[in-house]
């Protein structure tokens, strides 16, 4: 009798493990998927997560008014430039509540990648950012592989090869 309960507690766990599995459950922790988000760039062009399932995602939380987030730009921007043609796609997620101040900015600095507007902050409370910078590096599969808080540099040799390695 007690095998028969051991065996059926072992069987109802492994089926609660896989169903998770299966599912696809997201999250912001690393080894999750990414929660998905649809969003409208600063042109008014709608932009998803999982429209760029299959390559490599930054998903970078920034404001114009948050000095670290402005001094990481110019190396996110050469980095994006460096894998773009590769599978490499940047998202920058502005919390802004002033799309024009935003737009000026990436004019100004010539930013390439796609710059979307979070304007009531629910992709900021999706994916449990407290402050800003905030980033998430995706992999080709949809899967959350670093979480990166604070300003980085982005195109130093460490982040270069962390991105090489997810391109493969």
């Amino acid at each position: 009798m007690r095998r028969r309960i051991y065996f059926l507690m072992a069987a109802i766990l492994f089926s609660c493990t896989w169903q998770s599995y299966a599912s696809g459950e997201t999250g912001t922790t690393i080894g999750k998927y990414a929660p998905d988000f649809e969003l409208r760039d600063i042109n008014g062009k709608r932009v998803t997560l999982y429209e760029f399932k299959g390559k490599v995602v930054l998903v970078n939380f920034w404001a114009t008014y948050c000095g670290p987030c402005i001094s990481e730009m110019p190396s996110m921007n050469n980095l994006y430039l460096t894998f773009k043609d590769k599978g490499f796609v940047v998202i920058a997620v502005s919390i802004n509540s002033s799309m024009s101040s935003v737009k000026s900015f990436a004019a100004e600095n010539k930013l390439a990648f796609h710059i979307v507007m979070d304007l009531d902050r629910k992709v900021y409370s999706k994916f449990a950012v407290r402050g800003i910078p905030a980033s998430f590096l995706i992999d080709k599969n949809g899967i959350i592989m670093d979480r990166i808080m604070g300003e980085e540099e982005w195109d130093s040799s460490d982040m270069k090869n962390k991105i090489l390695r997810l391109l493969k």
